[in-house]
């Protein structure tokens, strides 16, 4: 019978000669994994972009800001400015027999143009949705906060990766090194995720928000690594009795520096602290993420590689923001119908796509102390070369805007003594987002849906589409606009009466629906025709199988159907219902259309 020490060594010896599992090799697989998987979307992503550059006119659009002397621009037949100018004097006194509160008689004179020589039509490639719709239906399901299934299934994905790094053969307890490998291993994904001048972004053809999600998952993932990493060595050295002595030691207390930064960046990244102070969450941001990096190579020089890494795309991005400002005078006026600043940037007209946003800094002492250290982001409402520049419209939402709206009634006067706006430094960085490498005149018809300030989405969209003409596939445009009050539509409507004047090549529709109880009747209002304005919310369906049926009737004979293109943009809510209702649209239509593809830009990433 063997002895219970002969028993015990055999079993080490046994587990000695067993291959052990490098814990560097192991993590290095894990983030082959990962980039395999993002190779995989980018490959998906191919045709898309090929579509969308085939067309000479797109490699120089979407990427940087500039200006363009007005003799070499491409004209075009609205101009925003134009339509908002004395928007008073067009408001007419009310008309007793018709009993309506404002009546717009006439429409002011807009400049116009002569064409140009067409680039050609766009080519048209389908959404990888509109392909593989039945299982693409599924997948965009929408289940919890605004996450569509396809987002969770990522999610559980990425969370499996890493937790099998984590454990496999591996107890966290007496073996807490492996926990710390595999939080250096994602270094570089969270800054990569994070960057406005995103690389994945660039790959897979999304903008920088549209994977916010996965640098938030990927970071909570690494607080709670960090924090089992180091737990698991307390637990172990205080067993061993070795607290104070492994305390001593530089390595360890740069650790703890290391985990300070990764708490800091967990609990000040709570969606509750972003909402309340998002200076506060601004500045421990980018203090914790900066002083993380040296931390992590002088805890262990395992981490170097990855801190390397890290620094290339934090470096990079900081490299292309800077290419991507401009510093410029713009002028600001109140809307104040709308709750709105308006803000000219004439400085800067070209270099944008429709449906892309800018950042921008106010540089000015009206703006408050620390007001004009802040940087906000917002959608572009006007086309590209034009003359007027490029359009912002900074809704009355925080303290920020509360404060440019401010600026803005404060203005100043002309010779003549009428109000001609005030005067502000800007730093402009931008453009960013958009709808990607989609080409949306390449659609057979468009429905944007959009919700308070989210109509300067369509806006630009619509515009383009319009100035586009013959290159247009769109036949039919419908804007679907929800406000809280019919006084919203005032200042607008002479811009929208002009879209659908200039609208030749594609029927437009525009739907005002308000939301709010008015102690004052609307129903006498006059609208120049192609608008429409009713209470109630909007219903999604009804609007989306009316834009279908008319681009079915549009097409004849043997013209192809390319699909109707909707966009959404405004609050989380109305992104949901309108992705419900594309989701769960009458397939036979879908297929009859040539497919329904959604694109959202949603308020608060």
């Amino acid at each position: 019978m063997p002895t219970l020490a002969a028993t015990t060594a055999s079993a080490a010896s046994t587990a000695a000669a067993a291959p052990t599992v490098s814990d560097a090799i192991l993590v290095y697989h894990i983030d082959i994994i990962i980039f395999g998987v993002i190779l995989i979307f980018a490959l998906l992503n191919v045709p898309r972009a090929y579509a969308r550059f085939s067309r000479g006119s797109e490699w120089l659009q979407g990427h940087m800001l500039r200006s363009v002397p007005i003799e070499t621009m491409r004209p075009t037949s609205i101009s925003v400015g134009a339509a908002f100018m004395d928007l008073q004097k067009e408001a007419q006194d009310v008309d007793e027999s018709t009993d309506s509160l404002t009546a717009y008689n006439s429409m002011p004179e807009l400049p116009k143009h002569s064409t140009v020589i067409s680039p050609g039509a766009p080519r048209h490639m389908p959404m990888v949705s509109s392909i593989f719709h039945p299982i693409a239906s599924i997948l965009c399901h929408r289940v919890h906060d605004g996450y569509s299934v396809a987002q969770v299934l990522l999610m559980l994905a990425y969370i499996g990766i890493t937790f099998y790094g984590a454990f496999y053969k591996c107890d966290i307890w007496t073996d807490p090194k492996r926990a710390g490998y595999v939080i250096s291993s994602q270094i570089p994904f969270v800054y990569a995720f994070a960057t406005k001048n995103n690389l994945i972004g660039l790959l897979v053809g999304v903008g920088y928000e549209k994977l916010n999600y996965l640098h938030r998952l990927v970071g909570r993932l690494m607080v709670i690594g960090a924090n089992v990493h180091t737990i698991g060595y307390i637990y172990k050295w205080a067993l061993a009795g070795q607290m104070q002595e492994k305390l001593a030691l530089p390595y360890v207390r740069w650790g703890f520096v290391a985990l300070v930064c990764f708490d800091m960046l967990g609990f000040l990244s709570m969606a509750f602290v972003r909402s309340k102070s998002y200076n506060l969450f601004f500045s421990t941001h980018a203090i914790s993420l900066i002083i993380f990096l040296p931390a992590a190579c002088y805890h262990r020089p395992a981490c170097v590689p990855y801190v390397i890494a890290a620094c290339v795309f934090y470096g990079v991005d900081h490299l292309c923001r800077a290419i991507k400002t401009r510093f410029a005078t713009a002028k600001l006026r109140p809307l104040p119908e709308l709750g709105i600043t308006r803000v000219e940037v004439p400085e800067i007209n070209a270099g944008w796509r429709a449906g892309q946003h800018v950042r921008i800094r106010v540089l000015s002492s009206g703006m408050g102390w620390w007001g004009w250290s802040e940087v906000h982001p917002f959608t572009i409402a006007s086309v590209a070369r034009t003359p007027e520049g490029m359009v912002l419209m900074c809704k009355k939402s925080g303290r920020w805007t509360n404060s440019l709206y401010n600026m803005a009634q404060t203005a100043v006067y002309g010779e003549s003594g009428k109000e001609v706006g005030r005067d502000v430094r800007l730093m402009v960085e931008g453009p960013y987002g958009g709808v990607g490498h989609t080409v949306v005149s390449s659609y057979s018809g468009a429905l944007f849906v959009v919700g308070g300030s989210g109509v300067t989405f369509a806006l630009s969209a619509v515009q383009d589409l319009i100035r586009s003409g013959n290159d247009c596939e769109a036949k039919v445009i419908e804007i679907v606009w929800s406000v809280p009050d019919p006084s919203s539509l005032t200042p607008v409507i002479p811009l929208l009466a002009s879209m659908i004047e200039e609208s030749t090549h594609a029927k437009l529709r525009i739907s005002v629906f308000y939301t709010r109880a008015i102690s004052v009747s609307f129903e006498g209002m006059y609208l120049p025709p192609g608008i429409t304005l009713a209470p109630g919310r909007p219903r999604i369906g009804k609007l989306l199988d009316g834009v279908i049926t008319d681009t079915m009737s549009s097409k004849i004979g043997g013209e192809s159907r390319n699909g109707v293109f909707v966009g959404v943009c405004g609050p989380v809510a109305l992104a949901n219902n309108v992705a419900t209702v594309v989701k769960d649209f009458d397939v036979n239509l879908r297929k009859a259309v040539g497919g329904v593809e959604l694109h959202e830009e949603v308020f608060g990433w």
